[in-house]
């Protein structure tokens, strides 16, 4: 890791001016504490540090191998071994992984992926129990994890699976009852196609859902393949991009393969692409998928081979088992999925070379893209540009969060917040969840704070989310691009104050030939922090402008 990564994920994105230092210090004494002050496992390496450990030195090593081991145990059909050695590596977990830690973004990341993929053992290992008859003995623990992932799809599964061999049909058809009307008013949609198979069985008395298959057969592994859910909840308050929605899901459930979502910075590019994959889940019985690629991350864009080995592991493939080369890991994906339907969301996508290992070529998946550049378009893929939103769905969003009477009582209060959030779906979730959290505040008083320009960009980050930290993104993305130019751009955007301008205004205030700003507005676009409004014309959001005084400038007196 490079030590402007490890600066920015200790002190965020205005480390002091000692961080240098302290960061050095940091390494010397995690050295001594790791028995290793000549740097051998934990090297400098420019432009940062390399940690390099012996295999099977940490506890998540030890928990991979025997997930892996109890997976081949599973493949080979010896059931009774799969869950002696699933068990024993689910016996390692105490608690949150890294708990003690502070969730700077790439720790946060990682124990994500860790709970994820122990709760994808845990369903296996439930279900291998229940091919092995063990249901009646499971009912009080899926009962429990029922109740504390009520969205998770297989574990409702399992619990109607356990109840009925146990002799409880009509309880195992009211729990499909529960989970369904959880779904139609929470998320308004319907289970999934499986589960609804699932129900018809029941109410059929399949006498196959009573059978308990052999130890030693191999199909099971063949019928009862890794079935990954690693989609992110779906947001309680979808508002505004109903044309949108319905051409992704109308696409995907068409048989069309591919889509792609780009837009400014904060305009709900993930939030779409989530929701829709969790629409069109039904028809993508197989496994629906979110990774996100880091384009706009302190670290940078994962590698594809990276990517590649996570999607994989998700699908149930064991680490040990990928070819290191990205070509290699490549031709496994295109295997596994050859024969399932699977959904994929591959968010914060950095340019079309970053995937195109990672299209599904055979019928039958999908996958949707999301990034700030249109340049996430591969050849087939659809594309829809997401914009602001419009001011009825602006303040129906706000509406929804922070409570109608309130709203309704200060509607023009409403519109002039809305307004000074620029009508972008990020901004307008933290002011509204701020003034949630704030009842005694109104929407008048906590609007005219936000019209203070000192005070807007502050105003607005609340629960982990933050507009500025969103603009940060966008500049990472310009010091990558290499082009000065354009974060001079951006600083000159600021100065100007003007929510339109031209490339001829632009070159004019930077002194330089049109073409070379036009080259600098189109980086603005791809970094997401200006809109294309056509042929020579940008607008500039007013949090933009905002953002780039603070950076890079100062306001125009005529604003102030």
């Amino acid at each position: 890791m490079s030590a402007d990564q490890l600066m920015a994920e200790l002190w965020g994105e205005r480390p002091p001016p000692s961080a240098a230092g302290l960061l050095a210090g940091y390494v010397w004494r995690l050295r001594n504490s790791l028995g290793d002050p000549r740097g051998r496992m934990l090297s400098t390496r420019a432009p940062g540090y390399r940690l390099v450990l012996p295999p099977g030195s940490t506890d998540v090593d030890e928990y991979e191998e025997l997930v892996a081991a109890g997976r081949k145990s599973l493949a080979e059909g010896d059931l009774s071994s799969a869950v002696t050695t699933l068990t024993e590596g689910l016996g390692m977990w105490r608690g949150t992984p890294m708990a003690d830690v502070a969730m700077v973004p790439s720790v946060l990341a990682e124990s994500a992926r860790l709970e994820e993929a122990r709760l994808a053992v845990v369903e296996a290992r439930i279900e291998t129990e229940i091919g092995l008859g063990g249901h009646e003995a499971l009912l009080p623990e899926l009962k429990l994890m029922v109740s504390r992932f009520p969205l998770r799809e297989r574990l409702h599964a399992h619990l109607m699976v356990a109840l009925y061999r146990s002799g409880q049909q009509a309880e195992a058809l009211g729990a499909y009852r529960d989970l369904r009307r959880l779904l139609v008013d929470e998320l308004g949609v319907e289970p999934s196609k499986p589960l609804r198979e699932l129900q018809g069985r029941i109410l059929r008395d399949d006498p196959l859902l009573t059978e308990t298959p052999r130890r030693t057969t191999p199909a099971i592994a063949v019928r009862r393949p890794v079935v990954p859910r690693t989609l992110p909840p779906d947001v309680p308050a979808f508002i505004g991009r109903d044309r949108e929605l319905a051409w992704i899901t109308s696409r995907l459930t068409a048989g069309e393969q591919r889509c792609a979502v780009h837009g400014m910075a904060g305009v709900g590019k993930t939030t779409l692409a989530v929701h829709a994959a969790h629409r069109v889940a039904g028809s993508f019985p197989d496994g629906q998928v979110h990774l996100s690629l880091g384009a706009s991350s302190a670290r940078g864009p994962t590698a594809p081979v990276e990517v590649i080995g996570r999607l994989l592991a998700a699908l149930g493939v064991p680490v040990a088992d990928l070819p290191p080369d990205e070509e290699g890991a490549a031709a496994v994906l295109r295997t596994v999925l050859a024969d399932r339907r699977v959904v994929m969301v591959l968010d914060d996508v950095a340019d079309s070379g970053q995937i195109r290992q990672l299209l599904p070529s055979a019928p039958g998946c999908a996958v949707i893209l999301t990034g700030r550049p249109a340049s996430t378009a591969v050849d087939g893929a659809g594309l829809v540009r997401l914009g602001r939103l419009p001011e009825t769905a602006a303040t129906a969003l706000i509406r929804r969060y922070a409570g109608a009477p309130r709203v309704d009582a200060e509607q023009a209060a409403t519109v002039r917040l809305a307004g000074l959030c620029d009508h972008l779906p990020l901004a307008l979730r933290v002011a509204a969840t701020r003034l949630a959290q704030r009842p005694e505040w109104t929407v008048g008083e906590f609007a005219a704070r936000l019209a203070d320009p000192g005070r807007r960009l502050d105003a607005l980050a609340c629960d982990g989310l933050s507009v500025r930290t969103s603009l940060q993104a966008g500049v990472r993305l310009l010091r990558r691009s290499a082009d000065p130019l354009a974060t001079r751009a951006l600083g000159q955007l600021g100065v100007l104050d003007q929510p339109v301008v031209s490339t001829e205004a632009l070159a004019a205030a930077l002194d330089i030939p049109v073409p070379a700003a036009e080259a600098a507005a189109e980086r603005l676009v791809d970094a997401g922090l200006v809109e294309t409004l056509r042929m020579d014309w940008y607008r500039v959001p007013g949090l933009v402008r905002l953002f780039a005084v603070g950076e890079y400038g100062r306001l125009s007196p005529a604003s102030r």
